[in-house]
């Protein structure tokens, strides 16, 4: 982290040393990636590298379903005997980016990326269905926190700080694309980029209700939900997250 932020500091002073004209464009861009749908503004230092601000927002539309996970058949029992129940995994990640695109061949559309992506630590949604009725009635309690199903749905998510801290992620990014987001010669111009953001270790949290009724949300562990034992297993393959983003943007001037 802190050598990509040595080099986009060398590589701004440079760009004034060598006389380049600094911020004299501004495009708009809207992309869509793994990261969402989003929007983005960019400008330019100099002749070899852009600067890319954006937000995007994962509605969470696509989902896969995967049947026959085993809970425990009472709630915070383990050692008792399972159903299996159907889990949907959605991307849920919304969140900011701040990159820097570094041109190392003049006047060609190659770049490599680095920045970070900020915002929330979730980056899957998980939903299980047809959970056994206690879990409506007498929940999961977690540190305090009871945890409940609703009409037999149980909503959790994948959570990853990176860098950062369980209720602000800071995710650090590198990557290589092609295109520009900052084109002197055309009004329209794209770019698609394929990277990893570092998130860490990964855990699986679902909002829960304490005595006064504060909502917050809380880890669930492997001893609490025997379904996570089997997950935890993957979990750490998801310690870099592959990032594919592709963006059309619009020169305003």
């Amino acid at each position: 982290m802190k050598k990509a932020l040595l080099i986009c500091l060398t590589t701004f002073v440079l760009s004034f040393h060598a006389g380049a004209q600094v911020f004299n464009h501004l495009s708009l861009g809207v992309g869509m990636g793994v990261d969402g749908i989003g929007m983005e503004v960019a400008l330019p230092i100099g002749s070899f590298v852009d600067v890319r601000a954006g937000y995007s927002i994962n509605p969470g539309l696509i989902g896969v379903r995967l049947l026959e996970v085993p809970v425990p058949e009472h709630p915070g029992y383990a050692a008792g005997g399972n159903v299996n129940v159907p889990l949907t995994l959605r991307l849920g990640n919304n969140s900011g980016r701040l990159l820097f695109n570094f041109y190392p061949i003049p006047k060609a559309d190659f770049h490599i990326t680095a920045g970070v992506f900020l915002g929330s630590p979730r980056f899957l949604r998980g939903t299980l269905n047809n959970m056994p009725e206690d879990y409506n009635t007498v929940g999961l309690d977690v540190d305090g926190y009871l945890v409940k199903a609703h009409s037999g749905t149980m909503e959790a998510a994948l959570c990853a700080s990176g860098i950062g801290s369980e209720i602000f992620a800071v995710k650090p990014y590198v990557g290589l694309g092609y295109g520009r987001a900052v084109k002197e010669d055309k009004r329209i111009s794209w770019s698609v980029d394929l990277g990893v953001q570092y998130q860490g270790k990964a855990s699986l949290r679902a909002n829960g209700e304490g005595l006064t009724g504060r909502i917050k949300q809380v880890p669930i562990s492997a001893s609490e939900l025997e379904a996570l034992g089997k997950m935890e297993q993957y979990l750490a393959y998801t310690s870099f997250w592959p990032t594919l983003q592709f963006h059309l943007y619009v020169r305003l001037f």
